[in-house]
């Protein structure tokens, strides 16, 4: 592997990953690797980076803006720009913003055909583009400025915003040979914790974080709208304590998810076929029915820890607004972590006790869930604990999980969950006995000595 691809500093950033995140440095340099081999195998065609990126465009704009707040989908965003219309029902800023953002894109692209490290002239002439021109556009701010519902404080004067930014450019030059991937989330978080500009400062790091991944032979990362929360989440623990590895685990988790597309992309690439769009429709309801019961088992169960807590402690909850998307549904059944995503996190604390976290997230289904259903892959809901050894923030959890190991359901059948139990055995249970066990599982743990 070259030096390129190993080679990593955060010295001069305000940034640090410690021992327990050297999986985040060692999966970024595997995506590299692969990114590398799928270009010296010439795989990559000019037909095939057409048709991926073609596909990708759109989608990478309407989800970027809707970190922003935008409601836009991807086919209205790609009517806004290619038609240069205002979409009815819609702020007329969501459609301006599609078309701005698809003009700073196109300019990315061929910044990124100079190999020069990333600089603040970039980031200004993104910026620009970004907001359309303007007063403002291209400018660092004189004034103080808030992050919406977060507590760090940005920089105040022009001066500090400045010293900032040239420190920022410094660490650019500075890290040319790093790992790439990790040296574009680096830019990215510093980035947005100077917040530079009056407005736009996140989605100019967005486009400042893919150009640095098309320089280095990359796809382009998409956060998702699903993905916000978590997003904002792992931005304030990188802005308050310098913590970049929930970030990172993050983007790293949609640049694999990017990466795998470009890969499949380089082995077809399938015309419109009836039949799979009827497909397509079928999978799409099962998806919504999947969605809703999720929905609803994340309500019953936040009623009866809170019932049980009651006025004696605090149930704080997450919801990370992370539905199942059909691409991420048809991953799961085909085994793929590719649909993997955050659901909830439940906190409980009741004072002179333990503070016990929970976190549920979807995943494909385990072997032994398989084998007890006899009905292949499809989603399931795990759960994740703290990792008190160290070694990372959450670690699955198994025996020591609130209850239920694992649930899944028969799709369409959403009257019993099938559950499985930390002492390995199934039961098939409805929505509000699941939550029932998962609250006294919690309720048991906060008094075991």
């Amino acid at each position: 592997m070259p030096q390129r691809s190993v080679a990593f500093s955060l010295e001069g950033s305000p940034y640090t990953i410690d021992a327990t995140g050297r999986h985040v440095i060692e999966s970024a340099a595997e995506l590299q690797e692969r990114a590398d081999l799928l270009r010296q195998r010439g795989r990559l065609t000019d037909a095939t980076l057409r048709a991926y990126f073609g596909d990708k465009r759109f989608e990478q704009i309407a989800e970027s803006n809707a970190i922003e707040g935008s409601t836009l989908s991807v086919g209205e965003t790609q009517l806004a720009v290619e038609k240069g219309v205002t979409i009815t029902g819609h702020d007329p800023a969501y459609s301006a913003d599609a078309i701005n953002l698809s003009s700073a894109l196109a300019h990315m692209v061929e910044l990124a055909k100079d190999p020069s490290p990333v600089d603040c002239r970039q980031v200004k002439e993104l910026h620009s583009l970004i907001l359309g021109g303007g007063s403002i556009a291209g400018l660092f701010r004189s004034k103080p400025v808030r992050i919406s519902g977060s507590p760090h404080t940005p920089p105040a004067t022009w001066d500090q915003v400045t010293s900032g930014m040239e420190d920022w450019e410094r660490w650019s030059a500075s890290q040319a040979e790093s790992l790439p991937l990790l040296r574009a989330i680096v830019l990215h978080a510093w980035l947005t914790h100077i917040h530079p500009f009056t407005d736009g400062n996140g989605r100019t790091a967005r486009a400042i974080m893919n150009l640095e991944l098309i320089r280095a032979g990359l796809p382009s990362v998409i956060i998702r709208r699903k993905d916000r929360l978590r997003y904002y989440d792992a931005l304030a623990e990188s802005d308050l304590g310098g913590d970049l590895e929930p970030l990172s685990e993050l983007i790293l988790a949609r640049a694999e998810d990017a990466l795998r597309d470009l890969e499949r992309s380089a082995k077809r690439h399938e015309d419109y076929d009836a039949a799979r769009e009827m497909l397509l429709k079928a999978q799409a309801r099962r998806v919504a029915i999947w969605n809703d019961a999720v929905s609803l088992l994340f309500s019953l169960v936040t009623d009866a820890i809170e019932a049980l807590v009651g006025d004696i402690g605090e149930v704080t909850t997450r919801w990370y607004d992370a539905e199942l998307s059909v691409g991420d549904y048809a991953a799961l059944c085909e085994g793929d972590s590719a649909g993997n995503a955050w659901l909830f996190r439940i906190d409980v604390n009741v004072p002179g006790l333990d503070h016990n976290r929970y976190l549920a997230w979807t995943g494909f289904r385990s072997i032994e869930m398989k084998q007890w259903l006899d009905t292949g892959s499809g989603p399931a809901v795990f759960w994740s604990i703290p990792d008190v050894a160290g070694a990372r923030k959450w670690r699955r959890g198994y025996s020591d999980s609130p209850g239920v190991e694992e649930l899944t359901l028969e799709l369409p059948d959403v009257d019993k969950w099938i559950v499985r139990l930390p002492n390995g055995d199934a039961v098939r249970l409805e929505p509000s006995e699941v939550a029932q066990k998962v609250a006294a599982s919690i309720a048991q743990s906060l008094v075991a000595d």
